[in-house]
């Protein structure tokens, strides 16, 4: 089948993810802590903020056991369950997790050529979904909006709000079926072989490695090979636009 529509991935293929951890997590904390005062003021908060690091580390670590994502308000809720807050209510979640996540979704910068290649993508036709895992829908769709590249997709398949995880194929056969198409007309371009090109595989779709940060000088034997290797956008466009015409 012709090509019809690209599933991106978004960290390390859209927007950079190395960011200064060290400066942006401390600032996360402390945001998440101002959120919460308004509503649980009687906590421990330096121990609160150990807390719910330690929780989203060992949440990271089942869900890629799992491969079904924790979202980051759940973790919250763990760590708060450790001071006796149960039931803290899903708009107090909601707004701590909105205020953790604002230092990391102001820092992420978009990747040189990003832009216009999806706008190319769109002139040439094809339809667009975001395939992402993130503990956090909202903060990929408020780092789009801010960018201005929300608007170029025709859908958000997202890990926290979805459940499967990559490279679970679940998760690009949603993206896939949101758009009307099916696996042979569909490319999966992501930064991670064994998320992005293993799951492009298993659901039976070609696989584009968007090595736009320079992280993999080659690719090991045995693993799952990409139907293409691509250094920069515009190499993207160029390679879509053979595909499209052949």
């Amino acid at each position: 089948m012709a090509l019809k529509g690209v599933l991106i991935d978004f960290g390390n293929t859209l927007v950079s993810t190395r960011l200064d951890w060290s400066r942006i997590v401390p600032a996360s904390l402390i945001d998440l802590c101002r959120a919460l005062k308004v509503h649980l003021p009687g906590l421990d908060f330096d121990r609160l903020g150990r807390d719910f690091l330690f929780m989203r580390r060992a949440d990271k670590q089942r869900a890629n056991r799992e491969l079904i994502e924790v979202p980051a308000e759940e973790s919250l809720a763990r760590a708060l369950g450790l001071q006796g807050v149960h039931h803290p209510g899903e708009q107090v979640l909601t707004e701590a997790i909105d205020a953790y996540f604002t230092a990391e979704e102001r820092a992420y910068p978009l990747i040189f050529g990003v832009p216009e290649a999806l706008a190319a993508m769109r002139e040439m036709g094809l339809k667009l979904a975001l395939v992402s895992n993130a503990t956090c829908g909202r903060l990929v769709r408020k780092a789009l909006a801010r960018r201005g590249q929300l608007a170029r997709f025709d859908h958000l398949a997202i890990s926290a709000e979805m459940g499967p995880r990559k490279p679970d194929p679940a998760l690009f056969l949603a993206g896939m079926h949101a758009l009307g198409l099916q696996p042979s007309g569909c490319v999966v371009v992501g930064d991670l072989l064994d998320r992005d090109i293993e799951g492009a595989r298993r659901a039976g779709m070609r696989a584009v490695l968007a090595d736009f940060l320079g992280m993999h000088p080659s690719v090991p034997e045995g693993g799952p090979r990409p139907d293409a290797i691509v250094q920069q956008p515009d190499e993207l466009i160029a390679l879509l636009r053979s595909w499209l015409d052949a």
